[in-house]
Parts: C-alpha cells; sequence; structure tokens
C-alpha cells in the first residue's frame, strides 16, 4: 500500500506490460513497455513455449528547499506471462533493455516430425 493525496491509503500499482510477439523463420521476439526500470529490477524466465516478465519496483523521491521538505515514495509490480507460438530454445535466448522497452529473442527449435507407430 502506498499515500494517496491527504494521507489515503491507495493501493500499489500492478501493471502488465504491453507486449508485442512476432515471429519469423528463426526466431521469436518479444517487445514488452516496461518504462522507468532499472534492467537489474526485471526477472525474465523463458522455457520452451512460454515467456513470463516481472518487476517490483520501489523508488524514492526528496527534495528539500527553503521552507519545505518534499519526500515522496513509490512502488509497483509488472507481470505478464504468455504462451509462445512455437517451441523455443531458453538456454541460447536474449534479452536487452532500452529506453523502457525490453526486447527478448528466442530461436526457435526444430519442431519434430510425427512418427506414425503402428499397432502389433
Amino acid at each position: 500500500m502506498s499515500s494517496g493525496e491527504r494521507g489515503a491509503i491507495v493501493p500499489t500499482e500492478n501493471r502488465e506490460p504491453f507486449i508485442d510477439v512476432i515471429e519469423n523463420d528463426k526466431e521469436i521476439i518479444a517487445k514488452a513497455e516496461m518504462p522507468g526500470l532499472d534492467k537489474q529490477e526485471i526477472k525474465i524466465n523463458v522455457t520452451n513455449d512460454m515467456l513470463e516478465i516481472s518487476a517490483d519496483t520501489k523508488k524514492e523521491e526528496k527534495k528539500e528547499e527553503k521552507g519545505y521538505i518534499y519526500r515522496e515514495r513509490r512502488s509497483g509490480s509488472y507481470y505478464r506471462a504468455i504462451s509462445l507460438p512455437s517451441p523455443v530454445d531458453p538456454d541460447n535466448s536474449k534479452a536487452t533493455y532500452e529506453n523502457g522497452v525490453l526486447e527478448i529473442k528466442m530461436p526457435k527449435t526444430e519442431v519434430k516430425k510425427k512418427t506414425p507407430l503402428m499397432i502389433e
């Protein structure tokens, strides 16, 4: 919980980042809007068919000027889990974070052909 105007208690902010998922022949690319974070605050989990992104942030701002002190704290979290359209290789996936945009590149793995099985 965090303080709002006039001391009112308001819930902390939980956000679902907006995500674009792009698929080409070699990889799946996910781009998530997550402004105001440091890259150390972001956690990413990739499995062969799922992408999970989360972050918890706490910021404190303090200004002191003649006659008053201004201090504000805010906290929030991001969470999003999505199913991927094709199997990917989690071990060779790479992530970058720049200007509030998280980009995750996940190389696709080969889908093994189905092999018919004869009943004996």
